[in-house]
């Protein structure tokens, strides 16, 4: 089955009316399922005053809708969080269609600029969204953690999304921060038990040999060791809308693969409080004290 994930910014209406609800905290999740398809939709409840569930809730997205009722800070953060984190695909409405033209200067030279603006109603493009495609990596295994509880009789399960490859039944798999092989023990999607979830899937993971008070949001799970780093020699590169980052050494947080982790810049290289997992080639970076808060990007 084809699965699909989609953020939504300001778009509680498009919800109400081709999903429902589940699991919520900070970010909240919706689900539409049909014969061949099932869609994901993550919203950033506590945005803005909490820039990481912003983050958090672009990072596994394949699509975005982005619905604009008015043009204010929030929403100029967003675009510059959607022009650094991706995804490339996706689709702006409009409460009031006279914005259109004030908008779309906002959105030149973003990836933003690719997005269809549509009329559409929200089953028409919710329908539309289920025909497309996700291209996530068909491996290796990766799986990104995002909430975990202990269940009696079941133990640990941690949900998440497959990031590339497929996750199966009685895998071993590494766990980052803590360097642990796990087993998982069962696989769920959507309350169904499978033998195995491909790419892009949601996933619900019964696993041995960790605890749920020792796991955390951002938490991977691979089929390869992970490296760490403490100190990033490397430049942060501003978003071309920062007009300047302060001089000296400046709080900075890690705001990529769904986690928000401090450190400090002082314009050459990042030191980190705690060691950050590095499972590609950069990460996205924010801070408090610049204007838009999610302002760049590193590069390793």
């Amino acid at each position: 089955m084809k699965t699909l994930t989609i953020f939504t910014y300001n778009a509680e209406e498009f919800l109400r009316e081709v999903s429902k609800k589940g699991t919520s905290s900070d970010i909240e999740f919706h689900e539409r399922k049909s014969d061949d398809s099932i869609l994901t939709f993550i919203s950033p409840l506590r945005y803005p005053d909490k820039i990481s569930s912003l983050t958090d809730s672009i990072f596994p997205a394949d699509i975005a809708v982005v619905n604009i009722t008015s043009l204010n800070r929030e929403l100029g953060e967003v675009i510059v969080a959607l022009d650094l984190m991706g995804p490339d695909i996706g689709y702006i409405t409009f409460s009031d269609q006279q914005m259109i033209d004030q908008v779309t200067p906002l959105l030149k030279g973003t990836r933003l600029s690719s997005y269809k603006i549509t009329e559409q109603k929200p089953v028409e493009l919710a329908e539309e969204i289920s025909s497309l495609t996700s291209k996530k990596p068909v491996s290796p295994t990766t799986v990104i953690i995002d909430h975990f509880f202990g269940v009696k009789s079941v133990g640990t399960v941690a949900l998440g999304f497959v990031l590339s490859g497929s996750v199966e039944k009685h895998q071993d798999l590494e766990l980052s921060y803590l360097d642990r092989k796990v087993q998982v023990r069962s696989i769920q999607m959507h309350d169904v038990d499978v033998d195995s979830a491909g790419p892009g899937a949601r996933v619900g993971l019964a696993l041995k040999n960790a605890d749920p008070e020792e796991l955390e949001r951002g938490m991977l799970l691979s089929e390869k060791p992970f490296q760490y780093a403490s100190v990033i020699d490397a430049k942060i590169i501003p978003h071309r809308s920062v007009k300047r980052i302060p001089d000296g050494q400046v709080e900075v947080f890690v705001s990529d693969y769904m986690r928000y982790q401090r450190g400090f810049y002082d314009g050459k290289s990042l030191t980190m409080d705690k060691k950050v997992c590095l499972p590609g080639k950069s990460l996205v970076v924010s801070s408090p004290a610049i204007v838009p808060r999610i302002f760049g990007r590193i590069n390793f």
